[in-house]
């Protein structure tokens, strides 16, 4: 997965964005957040969409992103480079 992953935030949501995979077998991505750098929750499966919004964030609290890419036979890539955003 090649994403530019980039975020911006408005109050307590923060929409990530990125690039959309290229290859024929593509079935969908799947969005990680969490606290911690490099620890991340249960995924979000957003189907072939290239942006999602996460709501309802705490205020004061940094959260962590990653996009994965999946195939139709369910393999998952790697994930994309972390981007992180501090809610205020």
């Amino acid at each position: 997965l090649s994403a530019a992953t980039s975020s911006s935030t408005t109050g307590t949501t923060a929409a990530l964005a990125w690039n959309a995979n290229t290859e024929s077998d593509l079935a969908g991505y799947k969005v990680y957040s969490g606290t911690s750098s490099g620890q991340y929750g249960a995924s979000v499966d957003v189907g072939k969409a290239t942006s999602y919004q996460f709501s309802n964030l705490k205020l004061g609290t940094t959260y962590y992103f990653a996009v994965t890419a999946y195939d139709v036979n369910g393999n998952e890539s790697l994930r994309s480079s972390e981007v992180s955003k501090s809610i205020y």
